[in-house]
This record gives structure tokens, C-alpha cells and sequence, in this order.
């Protein structure tokens, strides 16, 4: 190859990356402790990093020093989808703020009942139910364990503050089983090696 090609295409690749993680070209520098006018030379094909900042460079983007360097920066998935856990976040934030509105109601319509901070206790399993469907289409097998073992433990916490029943405090025994189930799911979802 080519020193003049190849100097272009590291200047490509380095512009295509800083500009894909919505960087500065004096961010870059102050990352690396270089100045910006050496990746801009760099950007330019005026000059090519050494291997040790190639390295830096491809540890900070998530990439392969290869893909700094041959002819067409490989798009790879990103490790990580942000959207995906607000998306999330926001959905099981909808449960906790009806909860809140059914709280305020009550305490506003009625005044007397004592029992109206229930409806936190009863947006767990709500929030887990939630949380899980999205977790579920996403693959994350291990959160969807735990998003299940809330549900579990949640629905039996609110059956236990609902009713007076004598003996009640016997229903946390049918979460062991149920928890020892979801145990058992979690290893079958486990892919073998």
C-alpha cells in the first residue's frame, strides 16, 4: 500500500470515529494529551499517529486498531444501546407515576382510608411486569431473572399488606418454590459451552 493512501485512510477513519462519538477535535486531544493541531494534522493526512496512540485512540472508540486502518471503517453494533434502557426506564416510570396519581386521589377523595400508599407496593410487580417485556425482546435473560423474582416477591408482599388474614404471613412460603423455578429458568437460558 501506498504511504499517501494509507495516510488518507487513517486521516478517513479517524475523521469518520471522532465525528461518529460527536467529538471535538480539541476533545480528542484533551483525552489523548495531545494538542488539537496534531489531530488535525492527523485529519489531514498531513501526519499519522504513532502505534501507541493508534491503540488509545481505538481502546477509547471501542474498535480494533484495524478498523483505523483499513480502506472503510467497519460499522459495528454499538455494545451498548442506551435508547433501550430509557425506553425502559420511561415505561415502568409510567407505572410508578400512576401510582402516584392513585395516591394523591385517594388521599384527596378519600381522606379517611389509611391504606393509600398501597398503591407504591402494588406498582413492584407492575414496574416488574413492565421491565420484563422489554427485557424479554431485548435477550437480557439475566435482568429478566431478576424482574421476575421482583414480580414474585412484590405480588406476595402486596397480598400480604392487602389482606388480614390469620396466618397470612404463610404466603412468603409459596415464593420459595416460585423462586427456585425462576432459578432453574435462569441456568436453562444459559447457553451451553
Amino acid at each position: 500500500m501506498d504511504e499517501q493512501i494509507l495516510r488518507q485512510t487513517i486521516a478517513n477513519n479517524l475523521l469518520y470515529y471522532r465525528k461518529k462519538a460527536n467529538l471535538t477535535q480539541l476533545e480528542i486531544a484533551e483525552k489523548l494529551n495531545y494538542s488539537d493541531k496534531s489531530i488535525s494534522k492527523w485529519e489531514r493526512a498531513e501526519g499519522v499517529p504513532d502505534v501507541y496512540i493508534l491503540c488509545q485512540l481505538a481502546e477509547f472508540y471501542k474498535i480494533n486498531v484495524s478498523n483505523l486502518i483499513s480502506d472503510s471503517p467497519k460499522k459495528q453494533k454499538p455494545n451498548y444501546n442506551r435508547n433501550k434502557d430509557i425506553i425502559s426506564f420511561l415505561s415502568a416510570g409510567i407505572v410508578w407515576l400512576v401510582a402516584v396519581l392513585v395516591f394523591v386521589a385517594l388521599g384527596l377523595l378519600v381522606p379517611t382510608l389509611n391504606k393509600t400508599w398501597l398503591a407504591y407496593i402494588y406498582a413492584i410487580p407492575l414496574s416488574s411486569i413492565v421491565l420484563f417485556v422489554f427485557n424479554r425482546l431485548w435477550r437480557r435473560h439475566f435482568v429478566c431473572f431478576i424482574l421476575v423474582s421482583f414480580l414474585i416477591w412484590g405480588v406476595i408482599l402486596s397480598i400480604y399488606l392487602s389482606f388480614s388474614f390469620e396466618n397470612i404471613w404463610l404466603i412468603f412460603f409459596i415464593g420459595i418454590p416460585l423462586q427456585t423455578m425462576t432459578i432453574l429458568w435462569l441456568f436453562l437460558k444459559r447457553p451451553i459451552k
